[in-house]
Order: structure tokens, then C-alpha cells, then sequence
């Protein structure tokens, strides 16, 4: 099974060619897991209420017309016993809220009725051995265009991470990191980025540009007590470079440490390991 689609309450895969989504990117997303538990025969979804509140938030930064949450669970509930129907016990659930259907130009009614995606994917099966030795990375020479009113959510206007992500093809390159136009380290394609130096735990301030990650949250409110200081501020190429371990996160692939940025080789840090363990206790994944 390549995915089910649930469009608007209805098992489809079409939709109008005048969605603001297709025509300006006029939305946003959010993408997590989900799985199935047999003892209690309900299908969860991992840290749902902190994706709806982005996902909310998001919405309301641009006078999308949020629809309510009890529609948005009852479509996830729907799409998620689909899945378990065609034999699927966990995968990827997608949700996509756009503006809605309207005409020509980019002026838009008020009452617009947002149309809501579900979509369902299998799980990614990503190789262990990246989360015992870590991955590669490397520097993307695109840059993040700078939107302070957007920044922080996850909108579709993924043109800077599309142009960035067709840098290499190398399968040995794992992820590309992007800077803005000032040269300050931001975040991956898909991830966004930590580093460890002296035990301290930096990681870019989001405010003008980037995504402030699901993951990055939760590492930053629950796992403090990890390292010497927390800290968010700008980086630099430099200050990356010299730190002494780093790491990426998203909300699919959790937390994995990075053994090598271009010629940088970094030793991964005891800390990293103790978090890829931690956040495996399904207690901290605040299933919904």
C-alpha cells in the first residue's frame, strides 16, 4: 500500500485545481506517527496536541479559517481505522489545511471553507546503524528566505527546502544543512540541528525563518537537565564546526547524532545517546 488519502471527510484522491494550496501555497501542514495499540485497540498519534496547536497557530497567523478540532479528530480517527482495516499497525500520518477553493488572484474571501488533508504512509524504516554511529551531512549553498510573520510553522511554501534537498544525490549524505542570507546555520532540509560544546547545548534561534520543531520542543523543555545550559542563539558555520558533538531532530526520525559535516568529524556525545534512548519511552511521546 503506497497511502490513503481522506479529503474533506471523503476517501479521495482529488482535489479542485483552484485549491489556494496548489495555486499559492496558501496552508500549512503537519506530519508525525502514529500506531496502533492492540491492548487497548485504538490507533494514538505521537505528540498530537502540541502538531494541532502548530498546526492551529499557524492557521490563524494568516486568517485561515481553522476548522474544529473535533472534525480534524473525527477525519484522523476515520482515516486511522481505514488504515488498520488494509493491515497497517503504525505509520505516517500527514494533515494539510489549506485556505480552501476560490478564483483567480491572490485577494481571498473571508468565509472561505478551509479544505482538510489526511494523508497515511507507511513507516520509513530508517537504518540503525545511523542512530549508533550517526550520519553525514553537508552544507547546502541555497539559502532560507527570511518571513518573520511565517516563521516557526510548517507552511507550503517549500521551495527553499525542494531547491536545497536537489544539491546532492550522494546516499551517503544524509541530510544538507541551510543557512539564511546572513550565513547563520538554521536547519536541515527536514531537520533542525543541535550542537554540543562543552557540554552546553546550542541550537539556532527560529524568529525570522525556519521551523520550530516538534522535536526541538520537547528536547528543549524536557531534556535540559542533560547538559551544563540550554541555549538558543544565533550560530554560525564557524561555531559549528568547532562544537564538539552534533545532532538532528524531527518528529518522524526522533533524534539522530551526526559522526561527520563536510571534513568536520565529531565524536557523539554520551548525552545523545541517553536522549535516543529516552525518547523511546512511550510516556514522553504524549500519544492522543
Amino acid at each position: 500500500m503506497k497511502h490513503i488519502s481522506l479529503i474533506n471527510g471523503q476517501f479521495t484522491d482529488k482535489i479542485s485545481v483552484l485549491d489556494r494550496g496548489l495555486s499559492y501555497g496558501d496552508g500549512f501542514f503537519e506530519t508525525m506517527n502514529w500506531k496502533y495499540f492492540l491492548t487497548k485497540k485504538v490507533s494514538k498519534v505521537e505528540f498530537w496536541k502540541r502538531h494541532l496547536l502548530r498546526l492551529k497557530k499557524g492557521c490563524e497567523s494568516t486568517l485561515i479559517n481553522f476548522p474544529s478540532i473535533s472534525l480534524i479528530e473525527s477525519y484522523r480517527d476515520k482515516i486511522l481505522k481505514k488504515s488498520k482495516k488494509q493491515g497497517m499497525s503504525s505509520g505516517v500520518l500527514k494533515i494539510i489545511i489549506t485556505r480552501g477553493s476560490g478564483g483567480r488572484g491572490y485577494k481571498f474571501e473571508r468565509n472561505m471553507i478551509p479544505n482538510i488533508i489526511l494523508l497515511v504512509f507507511p513507516s520509513l524504516q530508517y537504518n540503525e546503524k545511523n542512530y549508533k554511529n550517526g550520519v553525514n551531512l553537508k552544507f547546502c549553498s541555497s539559502n532560507l528566505s527570511i518571513n518573520k510573520n511565517i516563521a516557526g510553522f510548517k507552511h507550503l511554501n517549500r521551495l527553499d527546502s525542494v531547491v536545497a534537498r536537489s544539491e546532492w544525490t550522494n546516499q551517503n549524505i544524509f541530510e544538507g544543512i541551510i543557512t539564511d542570507i546572513d550565513g547563520s546555520v538554521i536547519e536541515g532540509t527536514m531537520t533542525n540541528i543541535f550542537c554540543i560544546k562543552k557540554s552546553k547545548l546550542y541550537t539556532p534561534i527560529i524568529s525570522e525563518v525556519g521551523i520550530k520543531g516538534i522535536m526541538r520542543d520537547v528536547i528543549l523543555e524536557k531534556f535540559c537537565g542533560y547538559f551544563k545550559q540550554t541555549i538558543e542563539k544565533k550560530i554560525t558555520v564557524k561555531f559549528l564546526l568547532e562544537s564538539d558533538s552534533v545532532f538532528i531532530t524531527n518528529s518522524i526520525i526522533k533524534i539522530v547524532p551526526v559522526k561527520k559535516l563536510e571534513k568536520k568529524k565529531y565524536k557523539i556525545h554520551s548525552a545523545i545517546r541517553d536522549l535516543i534512548k529516552e525518547i523511546k519511552n512511550e510516556k514522553l511521546l504524549e500519544y492522543k
